[in-house]
């Protein structure tokens, strides 16, 4: 009778939790939902920076369909995360809207609250499937904790009333720890479970190799049919980067699946830092030198290119070039070159990189639950940084990121001790990809998928805290 009443008060605490996340969607759309200007440049407070990217993408698919272009060939070069966009434009589809103003063209306001609601909803959904998944799996006070904090935890609740990709890419990790987390699974959930971690890296193009630590899981833990399994896990991940790969080369004639981004982020965020410190210049004046390669290999290699173009008339740096290449297979070829110029930059001054990556590391494990607030109130996080209200905040942050990790530690310590290794197994490895991968950007909001981890092991530490107390009373 008391399990039942948990789990009805469980369910309530799901309901109540979306219900409050459309409230607070509603909050930021009464509030940002609006058109701001700012040295003479007008922008929305909350569609700008990436989600602009995502959304202004997603119009322009939306718009070759109502064309009638082939799918395929829809949108444009798939710079950073393939799925966002077309999430977009599947919205502005169903509901007829396209994100631009045809008389003003700009961003139009008082249009966005179904796209929230579906995105509440879809993480939501998600809980509930992963309560459904664990509830006789745990305890009910062990269950009420990680539902509880993965609904209402606000590092991870912020993000579910914005454009960014946060959202659903959560929705999706947890869909995958509930497969994970099921006691008995059979050749369809592997299916499943591939496919859904395909989709994931398509939310979020760093995911791509999350595939790996499952496999190595599951090539530990799973006692039959072992090969068979991981057989059908890999055929459901490559079944989505194939729709990736065809899409890309019906589109640009050259089949990949990895974006620009993924290929020259840390030339940009991680070469150009250290080495521009170690030369005493700019990061502009390396990204200057750079250039002057990348004309090369453009020269040497006979690419087409704008050499006319105004951008290259202002700065002639290294992606200025890019912007300037006019086949997008060629664009590719690009990227590959940057890539090996990354690699060769790391190779021949790798203690510069392992100083810096361990420095960025530290920060980027520091909880941010004030991002959105910062997004919403100020044009740019460039801004934000060096603020007063930035300074503020940190020691509110530090206390909590200190709190969450002091409790975490101690469920990490009771599923030690109650011999839970698969679950820990599969805990670390995810959170070790995801850390690791993030580790040397330093921004802390790509930290954030590791906090759904952390639900795990924060409500056995606060089992543990609640029954220690008992105890002493």
């Amino acid at each position: 009778m008391i399990q039942q009443k948990v789990n009805k008060f469980i369910l309530l605490l799901i309901f109540f939790s979306f219900c409050f996340s459309l409230i607070v969607s509603k909050h930021y759309l009464s509030k940002y939902d609006k058109l701001s200007k700012h040295e003479g440049h007008i922008y929305h407070q909350m569609i700008k920076a990436d989600p602009l990217r995502y959304m202004g993408h997603g119009d322009e698919i939306s718009q070759n369909i109502k064309e009638g272009k082939n799918f395929f060939k829809t949108g444009r070069e798939n710079y950073t995360k393939y799925l966002p966009p077309r999430i977009a434009s599947l919205y502005f589809l169903i509901f007829n809207e396209s994100l631009y103003d045809k008389k003003t063209g700009l961003i139009k306001t008082g249009i966005y609250f179904p796209y929230l609601f579906l995105q509440c909803l879809f993480f939501y959904s998600s809980i509930l499937y992963f309560y459904f998944v664990i509830k006789d799996k745990f305890s009910s006070k062990i269950n009420f904790f990680i539902i509880g904090f993965l609904s209402l935890e606000p590092t991870i609740f912020q993000y579910h009333g914005t454009f960014w990709s946060e959202s659903i890419f959560f929705s999706i990790q947890i869909f995958i720890l509930a497969f994970l987390f099921k006691e008995k699974k059979n050749n369809l959930n592997f299916l499943i479970m591939g496919a859904l971690i395909g989709i994931l890296s398509l939310q979020k193009q760093y995911a791509i190799f999350f595939i790996i630590p499952i496999i190595l899981g599951y090539l530990v833990f799973e006692k039959q049919e072992k090969l068979k399994k991981i057989s059908f896990l890999i055929f459901g991940f490559f079944i989505l980067q194939f729709f990736l790969g065809i899409n890309n080369y019906v589109r640009s004639g050259n089949f990949h699946v990895l974006t620009a981004d993924m290929k020259h982020g840390a030339h940009m965020d991680l070469i150009a830092k250290v080495m521009s410190k170690k030369m005493n210049i700019t990061s502009k004046e390396f990204n200057i030198i750079e250039g002057k390669a990348a004309k090369l290999w453009l020269d040497g290699n006979k690419i087409t290119y704008n050499q006319n173009d105004e951008s290259l008339i202002e700065e002639k740096s290294l992606y200025n070039y890019r912007d300037t290449i006019l086949n997008e297979s060629d664009k590719v070829n690009f990227d590959n070159f940057i890539a090996e110029r990354s690699i060769k930059y790391f190779k021949e001054n790798i203690f510069d990189f392992i100083k810096f990556i361990i420095k960025q590391s530290m920060h980027v494990m520091l909880l941010n639950p004030f991002h959105i607030y910062s997004d919403h109130n100020f044009v740019s996080g460039e801004i934000y940084y060096y603020s007063e209200l930035h300074d503020k905040l940190i020691p509110y942050r530090i206390f909590y990121t200190i709190l969450i990790y002091f409790i975490c530690i101690l469920g990490i310590v009771e599923l030690y001790k109650l011999k839970k290794y698969e679950e820990l197994s599969f805990l670390f490895l995810s959170l070790l990809y995801f850390y690791s991968l993030v580790s040397w950007h330093g921004n802390t909001r790509y930290f954030v998928p590791c906090v759904i981890y952390l639900s795990i092991f924060f409500s056995f530490g606060i089992v543990k805290i609640s029954t220690f107390y008992k105890k002493l009373v």
